[in-house]
């Protein structure tokens, strides 16, 4: 028949649609069963026949982790037929269940021989398919496709889903007649054959049936090299390529055969390491359940009895965990293994420059896959990165370091980056697989629908039998009987076809004692794409910053007000920085009026300069050992003036530098000096923060200051205090809490200017300046004033300066008072106090006057009296005769006071006439 079609093509096509039909021929030829058939084919030289097992209790979980019901999956098309049958079908509880890609289940009646696989002969021969002849085969339960898609197949045992704790089975050889367990007899958890097959017409489709893991149960009476597992099946990985994987003569008694993308991982990232154990609880936490579906990067392969018929679409619709509309994928187009687009970003954002805190490695992949990235480094210690790459773009953290541990040095530049991408990786964990003496032989099919071997290829994208272990996790290995030679084969790899990755010997202890019991081997292999050298840029960047000191000049304040701050910044390197943030930060109250930065030495650039009232803020770029030095001066007014303040200058990191003593380990960028000052801390630490308090205090002598409180710092724990301090003050240190205290009366006036610190510690200071003022003092004055009832008097002082101010007072009956405008005294705010008609309530009234300084000292006179005497009584005159006379005529005047006479003619004094008798001898009124 085959002969005849293919004539009637050849004869009839040219090209491609010959070459199409000759490969669905292929697949649909009256070749029939996909399932133990497979495994166990017609003149099989070698090996026993593992069973199925199916059950979902919770025995022996050590053995079979992942129990399932025997599900298989199956893809069909609208039209053609599933044709099912099991050994255990209308056994007991045993049963066939066909669930649709809608949910839709349709099921095998019980006790039916409707699909049921009687004995070896109908196994081989399969089922019937409706044409005439086949009444040899096995009659199938089947289901009509109504839905195109992928069906899922439970084969249901004797025992039913729950099943016993029955974990033995009988010794059969592979192509040995065999009897199917019931619940009477034998073990009713396994079936000895099974069939899932696919029919358009007559025509059986193979290549469509696969399964996610297989549970299988061998006999424990016998490990021999003849009496072990050999089978074949091919591996479909996600990345569209298949692999044939042949068992080789492996007996683990009871055990579990699957395949994935990761093997035994941890967040999806590849192990590349067998386990110690293989309890479900214990190997759930670094494997996928390969029942569940794919998550991400926790990729099932699929396992087929049969290469993979060419037509499976890239996905179709399953039931999937109870809910219909879910998809599963099937043969994807391969695709190149490549990286391209690779980038290096600093954690904290910046591109090619990256600190201690790390950076992204991102790059985009043409497929999924592993990935594997060098970062060459000068101590040879080269970091490689290995991880899972999804389609499209990838990032990777880098934490800065090498393979070693060690942090990469700053100054280190990075030119390029060796990348690796590895596709159809596939891991091939075996559970509690006691031994596998011969290795199991794991070999690539080529990249087409035809999955032939091209062996001929030195192309490992085409062809390659090159597998990877490492069991150094594995109790005993390297000294136990058994223990893989070598232990670990994880970098270079070997040919699976001299070393399929061996543990194990045939003898009889290996139950117990095997190499592989209770453990999770893990055998891998993959595409590895051609590592190539990608160019980047990036460097290593690293660099103490510092504030040197902060010098103010206030020798002025007094006088103008005025302050102005030296602020010394220094990168002390090793690396080159640009885009470092220096503020300068004072409390309201101080106006900036100007800030210049001087170069002082080394290479360097300030820049996106601002002032914002007390604040200023810059960008600093500086080489290796720079010292930039900015000057800031400003004025002090209300609400500042006169009272302590403090400054603060810092310098800031920029983005993705290392500063070694300030650099928060979060991976935000940095903003805040104080947060990256903590250094992963609760205390700040750093030189990057420097603080200056200004304490001004002006004053007369005699005076005692303000006390003035300094806290040492815990680095270097002693005060420190420069010249300058005037005589007078006392300093008194507790150090039990580090606070110095100044006090005292200073002994001598000036302006006094001086510093306390730190022994051996910059970061805080204060500068303290003291005016201590004279006193005026007093040249001349005051005097008594002496004067006459009703008559004028003054006394003046003199003292040392011109711009003293004056302040007369007498003294009260509740001490001493300041005059006032009244009582005949005036100019008592001036120098001079004057009395103009004395009035006789002064008399005796003490005096003195305050003399106040510019600065606001004062001095006080020596005390002083008034003196006022009474006027007395007014005298008589009388005549000796008469008043009216002739010319030469004269008249004695007589005053009634014998004494203190002073005679006037019309109001003007006569000198000298001071008599008690005056003799008139001119006209006028005579007092």
């Amino acid at each position: 028949m085959l002969n005849a079609l293919r004539s009637d093509v050849l004869s009839s096509h040219r090209g491609k649609f010959c070459l199409g039909i000759l490969v669905f021929l292929f697949f649909s030829l009256n070749v029939f069963a996909e399932g133990s058939r497979d495994l166990y084919p017609s003149g099989q030289i070698n090996g026993s026949r593992a069973f199925l097992y199916c059950n979902t209790n919770t025995f022996h979980t050590s053995s079979w982790p992942f129990k399932t019901t025997g599900t298989h999956f199956v893809y069909a098309k609208i039209g053609e037929i599933i044709a099912t049958g099991s050994s255990a079908q209308g056994i007991n509880n045993g049963i066939i269940r066909i669930t649709a890609p809608n949910g839709q289940v349709y099921a095998s009646t019980s006790g039916s021989s409707t699909g049921r696989i009687s004995d070896r002969a109908a196994e081989l021969a399969g089922p019937r398919n409706g044409a005439a002849g086949d009444a040899n085969r096995y009659i199938p339960f089947e289901v009509s496709v109504n839905i195109e898609g992928v069906w899922t197949v439970d084969f249901l045992p004797p025992g039913g889903e729950t099943g016993d704790n029955n974990s033995t089975v009988p010794a059969r050889s592979a192509t040995d007649t065999w009897t199917q367990g019931t619940t009477s007899s034998g073990n009713p958890n396994v079936i000895a054959a099974w069939d899932v097959s696919v029919r358009f017409g007559t025509s059986w489709l193979i290549g469509r049936t696969y399964t996610n893991v297989l549970n299988l149960l061998l006999s424990n009476s016998s490990n021999t090299s003849s009496t072990a597992y050999y089978a074949t099946h091919y591996v479909l990985t996600k990345d569209g390529r298949a692999y044939r994987v042949r068992t080789n003569g492996n007996q683990g008694i009871g055990f579990t055969f699957f395949s994935n993308s990761n093997g035994f991982a941890v967040n999806s990232i590849p192990t590349y390491k067998s386990l110690d154990l293989s309890e479900k609880a214990d190997i759930l936490p670094y494997t996928h359940d390969p029942r569940l579906p794919d998550a991400g990067n926790n990729v099932t392969h699929k396992i087929f009895y049969n290469k993979p018929n060419p037509d499976l679409p890239a996905s179709a619709p399953m039931y999937i965990s109870g809910v219909s509309g879910g998809t599963t994928w099937l043969k994807n187009t391969a695709v190149l293994p490549q990286i391209t687009g690779l980038k290096v970003i600093g954690a904290e954002g910046t591109l090619g420059q990256v600190s201690r805190k790390g950076g992204n490695i991102t790059f985009n992949s043409s497929t999924g896959g592993t990935y594997k990235i060098t970062i060459p480094v000068p101590s040879g210690a080269d970091r490689v990165i290995v991880g899972v790459a999804s389609v499209g773009n990838n990032t990777v953290f880098w934490d800065g370091k090498d393979a070693n541990g060690n942090y990469v040095p700053a100054g280190t530049s990075v030119s390029q980056l060796k990348t690796r991408l590895l596709s159809a990786e596939v891991h091939f964990p075996y559970i509690d697989m006691e031994v596998n003496p011969q290795g199991v032989i794991i070999e690539l099919t080529d990249n087409t629908t035809d999955y032939n071997l091209q062996t001929g290829s030195a192309d490992e994208g085409v062809y390659s039998s090159r597998v990877y272990w490492d069991d150094s996790n594995i109790s005993g290995a390297g000294s136990a009987s058994g223990t893989p030679n070598p232990v670990s084969n994880a970098v270079t790899g070997v040919s699976s076809l001299t070393n399929g990755h061996k543990w194990g010997v045939y003898d009889s202890n290996f139950a117990s004692n095997g190499f592989g019991n209770n453990k999770s081997m893990d055998t891998w292999t993959y595409i590895q794409g051609s590592e190539e050298s990608q160019p980047i840029a990036m460097v290593i960047k690293s660099s103490d910053l510092l504030v040197e000191s902060i010098t103010p000049t206030v020798d002025t304040y007094f006088t103008d007000q005025k302050v102005s701050y030296k602020i010394r910044v220094k990168n002390d390197g090793p690396s080159d920085i640009s885009g470092s943030t220096f503020d300068f930060k004072a409390p309201t109250g101080y106006n900036i009026s100007s800030v210049v930065p001087t170069i002082i030495s080394g290479t360097g650039t300030v820049s996106n300069a601002a002032v914002s009232g007390s604040t200023y803020q810059s960008k600093v770029a500086m080489n290796n050992q720079t010292v930039i030095e900015f000057t800031v001066t400003g004025t002090v007014v209300v609400p500042l003036l006169n009272q302590p303040f403090e400054v603060e200058a810092s310098i800031l990191r920029p983005p993705d530098v290392t500063d070694p003593d300030a650099t928060n380990p979060i991976s935000a960028i940095p903003v805040d000096p104080h947060q990256e000052c903590l250094n992963g801390s609760t205390i700040e630490g750093c030189n990057n923060i420097k603080y200056n308090t200004f304490n001004p205090q002006q004053f007369c002598i005699g005076s005692s200051i303000i006390p003035i409180v300094y806290t040492v710092g815990t680095i270097g724990g002693f005060p420190s205090f420069s010249t300058g301090m005037p005589s007078g003050l006392i300093t008194t240190f507790d150090n039990t809490t580090n606070i110095v205290t100044l006090n005292g009366t200073p002994s001598q006036a000036g302006l006094f200017n001086f510093t306390i610190g730190t022994f051996g510690n910059e970061r805080k200071k204060t500068t303290v300046l003291l005016s201590v003022n004279s006193n005026p003092v007093i040249t001349s004055g005051p005097s008594d004033i002496t004067i006459c009832e009703g008559t004028n008097g003054s006394t003046t002082v003199v003292s040392s300066s011109s711009t003293d101010t004056y302040r007369w007072q007498y003294e009260g009956s509740s001490g001493w008072v300041d005059f006032v405008a009244a009582n005949g005294v005036s100019d008592f705010g001036t120098a001079t106090l004057t009395i103009t008609n004395a009035p006789l309530v002064l008399d005796k009234v003490k005096i003195r006057v305050i003399v106040s300084s510019a600065a606001g000292c004062t001095t006080v006179s020596e005390v002083k009296t008034i003196i006022i005497y009474p006027l007395p009584p007014a005298p008589t005159v009388t005549a000796s005769g008469l008043t009216t006379f002739c010319t030469g005529g004269s008249v004695t005047l007589t005053s009634s006071a014998s004494t203190g006479n002073q005679w006037y003619r019309d109001g003007v004094l006569l000198a000298g006439e001071t008599g008690q008798t005056y003799v008139a001898n001119a006209s006028g009124a005579y007092t």
